[in-house]
Parts: structure tokens; C-alpha cells; sequence
């Protein structure tokens, strides 16, 4: 499929709705951005070319038959319904081809930034079992007197500002615009998402009670923040727990930004610094293996047989990737056989 130039289609709202209607489920999507005149080669992922004419195909399911697990079990089959009881069903999910390129307008989201989640979820938890301690979600933001400088440079001291404050072993995922819902736009505010352990914990600040000038006195992480932010202008926080790594780096991930042009050759937009660097920690691979939303158990590949009408087309109103069903159909036949093959 070819389209524009990345430069023509940066802030083509219209184009990227009518390949990805799930755009509008995100204001951070939705919106369109003002650039940075010095950063121009700076764009938040899926604001480009579409990878290719295959990118958001249906291609098949994968179902988890782990009944008895599923029990008592409420699954939310979007961002905004309730949850759906998996008691005495089975769970499926919708299978697509993605081009897996932070870029496509299709499949940033579910494809780029799914993958990618994966891969950190699995790299944070090998650290945990190697004794690094319990990770955190933080954020450093480039002080207002050096967000003029090229991105290199102050990537760079937002990761001295990192070391400084404790996090000794992290993942980096670059955001270089905010919100402002005044205007419905996204203007520039260069910061980074981080995950990784912190250096004495977080628990220590989380859960103490006291006056805010108290910090500055304090050993622990708050005490540095408030030392270092008073030193150098970047502010380095850490963030209210989450329900899991990979939701957390997908959500990072999927309002990510990323280089265009010549200065995005040789970049990336995951990085991995400190005590997880690529030099100093191998994770392993990452086993391509789907695991139910439900019981995170391995789900199997399956086709349907049974009499159910099933929306594939994801940009439908009644389209959700996970739903629930019953194992077999009135015959005592399964609905969903397992296939064989990948």
C-alpha cells in the first residue's frame, strides 16, 4: 500500500481513522500534534505509513479450555464494559497479521507495542528471579531549561538524573508530547517512561506519612528526587502501582515516540540501561506463546465449528478481541477444535 510522505501524513487525522477506528478510544491517538520546530523528527508511533496490505487481517483463534480456572472469573472484553463472568467457559481470542512496526497507523497498538510489552514483561521478570528487587514504573522529565537541545543530549541526562535518584537497573521508553486538552492537541514536553527496580525500594516512601519538607532529609527515594530535582531541574518520579509489567509497558509503549528521517538510523525506541543493559544482563527469549487474559494459562490454536455468529471485523462496534463461550455445542461436540500447525 503506498500512501504520502511520513512528513504529509504526520497529522492526517482522517487517513489513520479510516485504516484504525480504534484511534478515537485514545485522545493521545486522536489528537493532532504540534511540533516542536527544533524536533520535528520526533512523532508519536502510528502517525505513518501502513507496513503493509496485510496489516489488521483476521488470520485465526486462539482459545483457552482451562475450564476450572476460569471460575469466578470476570474478564473485561473492553476498556469500558464491566467484565464478563468466564465461569463454565471457555476463552477466545482473535488472532491478526501484524506488521509489528511502530509507525503503521494499524498496528502500533496491537501489534508494536504488544510485542514489545512481551519482550519487557519477560526481561523484568528474570531480573526479579535474579534477586534485583521488585520493579517500578517511573517517569524523568528533560527540565525546562534543556528541552532545546537534540534528543540524544537529553536522553542522556535524563539517564544520569535516573542513576542519580536510584533506579540502577530500568528499561527507557521515550515520550516526547503531553496532552493539553485547552487546545486538543499534543505539545511538547519531552519525558521518558521507566521500569525497573529501584535502589532500597519505593515501599519505604509509598508508605510513609509525613510533612512535604520532611523529604528532603530522607535517605530514601523521595529524599533523593527532592535533592536531585533542586540540583539538576529533572524531575524523577515513581508512579502508583500497577496491575502488571506488560500492562504497563503496553502502555507506555502504545502513546510511545519514535525518530523519522536520518536521525532515526541506528535508533531505537526500547532501551535497556544500567544493570539490565544488553552488556551486562541476558534475559533469554521470549517464548511466542498467547496466554488466556483469565488465567494467564497457554492458550491453543483452534478453528470454530460451532453455530455461534462471531464479528472479525475490529472496526465494528461489536467487536471485541476476547470473548467467552461455551466448550461444547448441543451435540456435546467442541466448538472450537484444536488445529494443528502454528
Amino acid at each position: 500500500m503506498v500512501l504520502a510522505s511520513p512528513l504529509v501524513v504526520k497529522n492526517d487525522f482522517d487517513r489513520r481513522y479510516a485504516l484504525n477506528r480504534n484511534i478515537v478510544k485514545n485522545k493521545y491517538w486522536e489528537y493532532p500534534v504540534d511540533y516542536d520546530p527544533e524536533h520535528r523528527d520526533l512523532v508519536p508511533v502510528g502517525r505513518l505509513l501502513v507496513g503493509s496490505g496485510h496489516c489488521g487481517e483476521w488470520s485465526s483463534y486462539s482459545v483457552c479450555k482451562n475450564v476450572e480456572g476460569h471460575s469466578g472469573i470476570m474478564l473485561k472484553t473492553s476498556r469500558n464494559d464491566v467484565g464478563v463472568d468466564c465461569t463454565g467457559k471457555v476463552v477466545v481470542k482473535h488472532n491478526r497479521r501484524w506488521c509489528h512496526k511502530a509507525s503503521c497507523p494499524i498496528c502500533f497498538d496491537s501489534g508494536f507495542a504488544a510485542r514489545e510489552a512481551r519482550a519487557i514483561e519477560h526481561r523484568i521478570n528474570k531480573a526479579v528471579e535474579a534477586g534485583m528487587g521488585k520493579p517500578e514504573h517511573g517517569t524523568v522529565s528533560v527540565a525546562l531549561a534543556d528541552r532545546h537541545l537534540p534528543e540524544p543530549v537529553f536522553k542522556k541526562k535524563c539517564e544520569e538524573a535516573l542513576r542519580d535518584r536510584g533506579f540502577f537497573g530500568y528499561v527507557m521508553i521515550p515520550h516526547m508530547y503531553r496532552i493539553d486538552r485547552e487546545r486538543r492537541c499534543l505539545v511538547f514536553s519531552p519525558h521518558y517512561h521507566v521500569i525497573g527496580p529501584v535502589l532500597g525500594g519505593f515501599d519505604k516512601c509509598r508508605d510513609c506519612v509525613h510533612d512535604r519538607d520532611d523529604c528532603a532529609l530522607c535517605s530514601g527515594f523521595k529524599g533523593r528526587e527532592v535533592r536531585g530535582y533542586a540540583k539538576d531541574g529533572y524531575l524523577v518520579k515513581v508512579h502508583d502501582i500497577r496491575l502488571s509489567v506488560f500492562g504497563t509497558a503496553k502502555y507506555a509503549l502504545n502513546h510511545a515516540s519514535m525518530k523519522v528521517g536520518f536521525s532515526a538510523i541506528g535508533s531505537r525506541i526500547v532501551t535497556w540501561h544500567g544493570a539490565l543493559s544488553n552488556r551486562l544482563f541476558n534475559s533469554g527469549k521470549v517464548k511466542p506463546e498467547v496466554l488466556c487474559p483469565a488465567c494467564n494459562e497457554v492458550m491453543v490454536h483452534c478453528g470454530h465449528a460451532g453455530k455461534r455468529y462471531i464479528v472479525k471485523d475490529r472496526n465494528s462496534a461489536d467487536y471485541v478481541p476476547y470473548f467467552v463461550d461455551d466448550e461444547l455445542g448441543e451435540d456435546g461436540v467442541p466448538n472450537y477444535p484444536e488445529l494443528g500447525g502454528g
